[in-house]
């Protein structure tokens, strides 16, 4: 709308224009020394608009001119940025479909040329990895850092991220390294506690856990899970039943009833041979929070008579009643009661829910314990069946 306005504007000044001009052509007269130019008014005006327009144009056409090269190097810029990310889709479609060496290709091909070149390097050196072809990895990581300085603390993370699992060693280094240089970087600090976690350096986690509290860097359940995973590694790790008993007693009851930690004591103690109140803390644990593993030790406690006991499992039958590791707790207890018949069928009842080596050999002494030397020596040979079928 706005430009038919324009336009019936103009034709209607022009109409008037050429109006006026029919009616009186008018006279011009220029006088320049003892030059003197007359002519009409039309033709005036339409010199001067004719000369305006040369003049306009001509001005366009030398910077134009001018800004040639730079256009032209803007425009191969802008067609080499297309044609990188374009090979990034490409690698990426490749890499949805497992296509691990193309999408390598496909993205180092154009990362020199790409704005977000750091992001090639880092996704082809992630499908090196994936192809278990460290060098070139490495070598694209090396790339990411000599074209990306100010990127290190992306490139190191990633790096780390790789490494995690075949060198954790050089990859903790990594994240030490970050940490130090950006101590209250969120993601390098919930990087750098997991793999402290991972490889149970406990000691140094546990004095990281106010920076990673101040700083938020993981979810409060995550943190509280480190917390936990703290308190039972360092228990885990007690040399003598007094540093055992002490880290013990500074526990709150709340604290002694989590799986974890509960599980790590237990095995401390039943390592030592030192039963005495295990019973009740495991009875406890377990009414509290059912774990497979707190039932599994439950069912190797030696101390007193088995028959309580397995009265009070056979109870968590009923919530329970297809799982093969209550069947193995409950099995060996009714064995170490002596009643042989009722072992062996939770602990075939177990099997055949999951085959456990460790569950074939507790049905191989149930059938010692009774006498039948014969059946235990065919159960002993189907767990070493058994077993070499896992190694196949």
């Amino acid at each position: 709308m706005k430009l038919i306005l324009v336009w019936a504007i103009v034709f209607l000044a022009s109409t008037a224009l050429a109006t006026l001009m029919l009616y009186d052509n008018g006279h011009v007269a220029m006088v320049w020394g003892d030059w003197v130019i007359e002519t009409s008014l039309s033709f005036a005006v339409a010199a001067t608009v004719i000369t305006f327009i040369a003049i306009y144009l001509t001005v366009r056409l030398l910077m134009n001119v001018w800004q040639f090269p730079s256009r032209w190097r803007n425009r191969r810029r802008i067609k080499r940025y297309n044609k990188a990310e374009t090979a990034m889709a490409s690698g990426m479609i490749a890499l949805e479909h497992g296509d691990w060496q193309r999408a390598e290709r496909q993205l180092i091909k154009s990362a020199k040329v790409s704005e977000a070149g750091v992001v090639h390097y880092l996704s082809a050196a992630k499908m090196a990895h994936n192809q278990q072809a460290y060098g070139r990895c490495e070598q694209y990581l090396t790339q990411a850092r000599a074209e990306y300085p100010d990127e290190h603390l992306t490139i190191g993370l990633v790096e780390a991220r790789l490494l995690a699992e075949r060198q954790p060693e050089v990859a903790l280094t990594i994240l030490e390294t970050l940490h130090e240089q950006q101590p209250k970087q969120k993601t390098v600090l919930a990087e750098y506690a997991g793999l402290l976690r991972t490889l149970k350096q406990w000691n140094t986690l546990e004095t990281l856990l106010p920076q990673i509290k101040r700083a938020k860097a993981v979810e409060r359940n995550e943190y509280e899970a480190i917390e936990i995973a703290i308190w039972a590694g360092r228990l885990a790790n007690a040399t003598t039943e007094a540093e055992l008993d002490t880290l013990w007693d500074s526990l709150s009851n709340r604290q002694k009833l989590t799986p974890e930690i509960l599980a790590e004591y237990v095995e401390q103690r039943l390592g030592w041979q030192q039963e005495v109140g295990l019973e009740l803390w495991l009875e406890r644990g377990l009414k509290a929070q059912w774990n497979d593993r707190l039932v599994y030790q439950y069912g190797r406690l030696t101390l007193g008579p088995a028959f309580e006991r397995l009265k009070r499992a056979e109870k968590w039958l009923a919530q329970q009643p297809e799982n093969p590791v209550l069947l193995l707790s409950i099995g060996r207890l009714a064995c170490r009661s002596q009643m042989w018949g009722l072992g062996q069928s939770y602990l075939k009842k177990s099997l055949s829910l999951r085959a456990e080596i460790e569950t074939f050999h507790a049905l191989a002494q149930c059938y010692e314990a009774e006498g039948e030397v014969d059946q235990a020596a065919l159960t002993y040979k189907e767990a070493i069946l058994q077993l070499e079928e896992k190694q196949h």
